[in-house]
């Protein structure tokens, strides 16, 4: 999809592709080598909000390395009920149906925060990952955690309360972002949540009142993220330190060295 809305900008020179550059933590990870097969084919795009990057059950074309913004896997039901069941930002890909060689999902794919991301092609990605091991085996451990992020998102759903949830999704957004304070408004975050408008308002009042957050109309700031995280009673870290085994720090600001 491409237009006002998502705009290729290759053309600019201040986006060149440089892989010391590069944000997302995949790409920075690869080696020198294997960078340098995938670059021709990376293009920069701009992430507008709430723009779908897929549909449920359209043909997946491209795939998406985010280097900013954070976009949301949603879960849609016949009935057209919506519900978040993960995010991606620069720690990972959006896309993975294409590496698992399915062409379309029954989901959909929004981008919840503004951002860049780097784009490429279905067909040069497949040829891609022939030719490149190590960026193969890096795909494969992201979608690897991402199932136990959506993992952690069931059991966080089905067990702790709107307030433990809230604190997890605003500590996840943290993460990718780097930010403190952010654009949100309560009736996304009920979507993101699956819970009454109502119930996300009460959420963050609680986290307010402990000097946690600040919330005011359509952002959200976080005050103190040592708090955030306890009061997540639980919710957060397991898929957090599975990235980190596997892949590296998510929050790591520096670009990703290869080691040798």
């Amino acid at each position: 999809m491409e237009g006002p809305f998502l705009r290729p900008i290759g053309w600019n020179t201040m986006f060149s592709i440089n892989h010391s550059s590069v944000q997302n933590l995949l790409l920075t990870a690869l080696p020198p080598l294997e960078f340098n097969v995938l670059q021709p084919h990376l293009e920069w795009v701009d992430l507008r909000l709430r723009v779908s990057l897929s549909g449920p059950n359209e043909p997946i074309k491209h795939t998406y390395f985010p280097t900013e913004g954070i976009c949301s896997i949603i879960a849609v039901n016949p009935a057209g009920v919506r519900i978040e069941t993960g995010i991606i930002g620069k720690e990972g890909f959006v896309g993975s149906p294409i590496i698992l060689l399915v062409d379309h999902a029954p989901y959909e794919v929004i981008v919840q925060a503004e951002g860049r991301a780097l784009r490429i092609s279905r067909r040069n990605l497949l040829l891609s990952v022939e030719k490149c091991p190590a960026f193969n085996a890096l795909l494969l451990r992201f979608i690897h955690n991402f199932m136990v992020q959506t993992a952690h998102s069931a059991l966080a759903n089905g067990h702790h309360t709107i307030e433990e949830r809230l604190a997890r999704w605003l500590l996840m957004c943290h993460d990718r972002i780097g930010a403190n304070e952010f654009v949100m408004t309560h009736q996304f975050l009920a979507i993101m949540l699956a819970v009454r408008r109502s119930g996300v308002t009460e959420a963050l009042h609680m986290l307010e009142g402990q000097n946690i957050i600040q919330s005011t109309r359509g952002r959200i700031e976080i005050l103190n993220r040592k708090r955030l995280e306890k009061a997540a009673g639980g919710s957060y870290g397991v898929p957090e330190q599975e990235y980190e085994r596997l892949i590296s720090p998510m929050r790591q600001p520096a670009a990703i060295k290869h080691k040798s």
